[in-house]
């Protein structure tokens, strides 16, 4: 249900300029990506007027009220700033282009205003996402029998998918390797010594992806309980004779 008075947005079809972008990455419709701490461009217009002003306009939601990012009069020598992104945009007096460096809170619509157009700029959907940071790997269980859960945890980022692989190929997608948690979480079921090997966990984003792996080697579950048998009984010997010999000693 649209509320009273709502219009749709006119988005503007764009691209990034960014040394910072993931290679393959294509924007579509209205949609502009960067990442924090790189940079974008934003596109002036198809012809640039010679006299009057211009603004750069920003709002975070649809129904907010518009900020000017940037004012401009065509016959003055420099822009007028935001004082907020006064170190970090660069407008270009040229062809009217706005270059942001971002920051997470940049994330919003944007639109280029010529003086005669009260509100007929179109707008641009500008999403601003973290780096994924190196994830970390945990396991529960090494042994033979049990039930691993191996867990690949972020700290910084939000994930958009989670590969897993053993030994630098792909699991199989049956059989007892279990995905859960939007695959952040790999079980392995009913282990065997045949699981030993080197997992790892590709995470990726729009703007980033990186990789960490684990060796796992899956011990024997009897030859453990074995030899904590042997060393339980070891422990208890020695206790034994330490106590006999306290006891000598007491009694000379």
């Amino acid at each position: 249900m649209r509320p009273a008075g709502w219009l749709p947005l006119a988005l503007l079809s764009v691209g990034i300029v960014s040394a910072c972008q993931s290679t393959g990455l294509a924007p579509t419709g209205g949609r502009v990506v960067g990442a924090v701490g790189c940079t974008v461009v934003l596109p002036g217009p198809d012809h640039i007027d010679t006299t009057g002003f211009v603004r750069w306009e920003y709002k975070q939601n649809e129904n907010d009220t518009e900020l000017t990012v940037v004012l401009y009069y065509v016959a003055s020598r420099e822009p007028d700033i935001l004082p907020e992104y006064k170190d970090r945009v660069v407008f270009s007096m040229s062809n009217w282009t706005l270059g942001l460096k971002l920051q997470l809170a940049d994330r919003g619509l944007y639109r280029l205003r010529r003086q005669e157009e009260e509100k007929s700029g179109k707008w641009i959907q500008l999403d601003v996402i973290e780096p994924l940071s190196k994830p970390k790997l945990f396991r529960n269980s090494s042994l033979a029998g049990s039930t691993i859960e191996m867990v690949c945890n972020m700290t910084v980022g939000r994930v958009d998918s989670y590969q897993w692989r053993k030994d630098h190929k792909p699991l199989p997608k049956y059989g007892h390797y279990q995905l859960s948690r939007n695959n952040s979480v790999l079980l392995i079921v009913n282990t065997t010594q045949a699981d030993s090997g080197s997992y790892s966990c590709k995470v990726t984003n729009e703007v980033s992806e990186n990789e960490t792996s684990l060796e796992l080697t899956i011990n024997d579950s009897s030859a453990v309980v074995s030899n904590g048998v042997i060393l339980g009984v070891a422990v208890i010997t020695a206790v034994i004779i330490l106590v006999i010999a306290d006891g000598n000693l007491y009694s000379e």
